[in-house]
């Protein structure tokens, strides 16, 4: 999966970072010396590309600034701070450069202890294909009639802070676009998923319906089955594969990893997608050695991981 526009990336390079990098086909790796130029470069060609595009009624894809910070006392924090005042991350009616921020295992939990401002657009790495993608695929295609927060409160709706309004704003135009390109090719035409509780099962199958894709579901102890499926996917109920990493340590078998390499193997040109609670680096890193294409971390946004199955391939 990749996305074509592109991406100046302030901040860390290896680990997660690196591997997040690599779904992009045009990255600028920017440093303190010359982040600021390259943002105020992008700057003037944002403003060219929007008289060229009233011209001719097309628009390249977006720049776009990310900047990771790994630890809460990151000195990059102060860039942060700069670039909230100069620049809104999410304003495309300006001729402004949209950013954001990726966040590293330390900031989980932030909101309670050392919380950022909620103006600011977040991600954690984690988030990579449910969050960070489709936000990044919305950029190119703007819902129309999205309704904003009302600073001011003077309207009939419930009053809620800028992070949740951008939560519901995403939700709003990840729906538009996936109605939008319903009738389009989809990649995926055979789900299986792989859940213990009849709950959870159902909740994908009714998720698959509403995108044309049909859902097969099935039990951990039951995956021998005669089907091509286009996508897999693994979510379970049991204890997070970071708890059993110890096991997996101390040569004692992991149910989990055992699923995804066998899975993997029965279907090696499906699409293995594994939900996980709070996952770390390292267990991504062995949830990927054992077959699995994509991470999402619970709870996540369903709508998000079609937007990006369907847009970035």
């Amino acid at each position: 999966m990749s996305d074509s526009r592109t991406i100046g990336w302030f901040g860390p390079q290896h680990s997660q970072w690196e591997w997040m990098l690599g779904h992009f086909r045009d990255v600028v790796r920017l440093t303190e010396c010359n982040v600021d130029e390259w943002f105020g470069s992008r700057l003037k060609l944002r403003s060219q590309a929007i008289g060229e595009s009233q011209a001719t009624g097309e628009m390249n894809p977006l720049p776009v600034l990310l900047i990771a910070i790994e630890s809460r006392f990151d000195p990059s924090l102060e860039m942060i701070k700069r670039l909230e005042q100069n620049a809104a991350p999410n304003d495309l009616q300006q001729c402004s450069v949209p950013w954001a921020v990726v966040l590293g295992d330390d900031w989980v939990g932030h909101r309670r202890t050392h919380p950022l401002p909620e103006s600011l657009q977040t991600f954690y790495w984690y988030e990579l294909y449910d969050r960070l993608l489709p936000w990044l695929i919305g950029l190119s295609h703007p819902a129309n009639g999205v309704a904003s927060a009302d600073p001011s409160g003077n309207t009939h709706k419930r009053r809620v802070s800028p992070r949740v309004q951008r939560i519901i704003d995403t939700s709003v135009s990840i729906g538009s676009r996936l109605e939008s390109e319903a009738t389009g090719l989809n990649p995926i035409r055979m789900a299986m998923l792989v859940s213990e509780t009849a709950t959870t099962r159902q909740l994908w199958c009714n998720a698959l319906n509403t995108q044309g894709i049909q859902g097969l579901a099935t039990t951990p102890d039951n995956v021998d089955l005669w089907t091509t499926p286009d996508l897999i996917v693994i979510d379970l109920e049991s204890e997070p594969l970071e708890l059993q990493q110890s096991r997996v340590a101390m040569g004692l078998e992991c149910p989990r990893l055992s699923l995804v390499r066998r899975l993997s193997n029965l279907f090696p040109d499906a699409t293995l997608l594994v939900a996980d609670a709070f996952p770390k680096w390292e267990t991504w890193l062995i949830l990927r050695e054992a077959g699995a294409d994509i991470l999402v971390a619970k709870p996540f946004q369903l709508t998000g991981v079609f937007d990006t199955l369907r847009n970035c391939r």
